[in-house]
């Protein structure tokens, strides 16, 4: 007979420089348990960002863009994931629903929450990379942490936008989706460092050209 607890086992994945999916955590809020706790059975997670830029011209100066009207961004993210009978997607990111509530529709969701989500670097990489975090994944486990790296974003404020689920007679899984709207994006413990002082661009190599537009 199967140990009971076989499919929270974790398995080995291969070093690649390749970003590889079973690298990637993604953590949530759980209905019952205090603290992130890693999803399970997660088929899909989607997080993407989206603005609209405006062209700005001018009468009399011909067919030619004088600026980018940068607008206000969007974050949004869809998730998915394969339903259990005491685990579906609104129980991973902390609603009492299904086993353990009786929240059962976005109508009865009165709050938002948040999503953590690792990529775990190989030990070669992770040598490498000049920002990183130690990773949760791996010391969340019981294990040393030694030097496993992890690119972090956390994920706050999230809304569902949309939730679905779908039962069909040729495949015998259940299936759950939901789309979320997310508040802010940043990397855990260094908020402090977004704003107008951001060092996000490699300037040094294009001061001249700022200077010179």
């Amino acid at each position: 007979m199967a140990e009971k607890n076989a499919i929270n086992r974790v398995g080995t994945t291969p070093n690649t420089r390749l970003v590889n999916t079973h690298k990637v955590k993604v953590y949530g809020f759980s209905d019952v348990e205090s603290g992130l706790i890693q999803i399970g059975l997660i088929q899909d997670w989607s997080p993407s960002d989206s603005r609209s830029n405006t062209p700005v011209r001018g009468i009399g100066y011909g067919d030619q863009i004088a600026e980018i009207a940068v607008g206000p961004t969007d974050i949004t993210a869809s998730c998915g994931i394969m339903a259990m009978y005491l685990k579906n997607i609104m129980q991973i990111f902390g609603f009492k629903a299904g086993s353990t509530g009786i929240v059962r529709s976005l109508k009865h969701h009165r709050w938002p929450f948040d999503v953590y989500e690792e990529i775990v670097l190989p030990d070669f990489a992770a040598s490498k990379a000049s920002n990183s975090q130690t990773s949760m994944a791996i010391s969340g486990l019981g294990r040393s942490t030694g030097n496993k790296k992890a690119l972090a974003t956390y994920y706050e404020g999230c809304w569902m936008n949309s939730y679905a689920r779908g039962y069909g007679i040729g495949d015998v899984s259940v299936n759950e989706t939901c789309d979320l709207i997310i508040t802010d994006v940043y990397e855990p413990g260094r908020q402090a460092e977004y704003g107008e002082d951001l060092d996000d661009f490699n300037t040094a190599n294009q001061s001249a050209a700022f200077a010179n537009s």
